[in-house]
């Protein structure tokens, strides 16, 4: 799949390395004739929906929601001249001994209600806004993206953050196995560096632990997130790598 007004290529499936360099080779001539002159590559229209490759893994289990491919579709890459413009990680790590974060003045955390899906909604257009790549998407499409994950969704592991009454954020998690997925965390702007985030991850993890999960596995984090600190201070290890490509000029 190409986006022409994008300049993306899609991810697409290869059965063999001649044929998948063929392929990619194709599309990366149909968005240089209409004029694009930097190429990104996998992702599917935007950040939302799928992108990235698996570049590295340590053997553990691939989990839900995670890309999957061999690692050798990085080599078509690299091999027609594409290079790493964004790196991101999995990492796992031991919640057996989490204890529930302190009490914080004026923050409040409290358990998702179907309901509240048009606030997830507001705090992710409000809180990706820095992300890199970043394109905001309106509702509809948002609700397309997460209904399939509704059977997936624990009330009390989609945690929303309150200051003062006002909706600041929020983290999604889900079990799978016998491991606590962390999908998703943001806060808006305006209230970062308060340690909204921390306090966030604490409660789930605390939350997990007496659903007597062990292990967590925060997902797909860029290797320059804020959650990607927070988890390293809990010891976490990386079990997994993607990459994100680009073709210049």
């Amino acid at each position: 799949m190409v986006y022409i007004d994008k300049g993306y290529i899609g991810q697409f499936v290869m059965s063999d390395k001649a044929s998948g360099s063929a392929q990619l080779a194709e599309y990366v001539s149909q968005l240089q004739k209409a004029g694009h002159k930097r190429i990104i590559a996998p992702i599917n229209g935007d950040t939302w929906h799928n992108y990235r490759l698996v570049s590295w893994c340590n053997g553990d289990p691939v989990f839900p929601l995670e890309p999957q491919n061999p690692l050798w579709y990085n080599d078509i890459y690299i091999d027609l001249g594409f290079t790493p413009i964004k790196k991101y990680r999995s990492d796992k790590f031991d919640i057996a001994n989490i204890a529930p974060p302190e009490p914080k003045r004026g923050l409040t955390v409290r358990s998702f209600h179907p309901n509240n899906l048009p606030l997830i909604y507001d705090l992710s257009i409000r809180g990706f806004v820095d992300n890199f790549l970043y394109t905001p998407i309106d509702y509809a499409d948002f609700l397309a993206i997460y209904q399939p994950m509704l059977p997936m969704i624990a009330n009390d592991l989609l945690l929303i953050a309150e200051v003062d009454g006002i909706s600041v954020g929020f983290i999604f998690a889900f079990v799978a196995g016998d491991k606590l997925i962390l999908k998703t965390m943001a806060t808006l702007p305006e209230y970062r560096s308060h340690g909204i985030g921390s306090h966030l991850m604490a409660q789930v993890l605390a939350t997990g632990q007496v659903k007597g999960i062990k292990t967590a596995i925060a997902a797909l984090m860029s290797d320059d997130n804020h959650s990607h600190k927070i988890v390293a201070k809990y010891g976490a290890e990386k079990i997994r790598e993607y990459t994100l490509y680009t073709l210049q000029g």
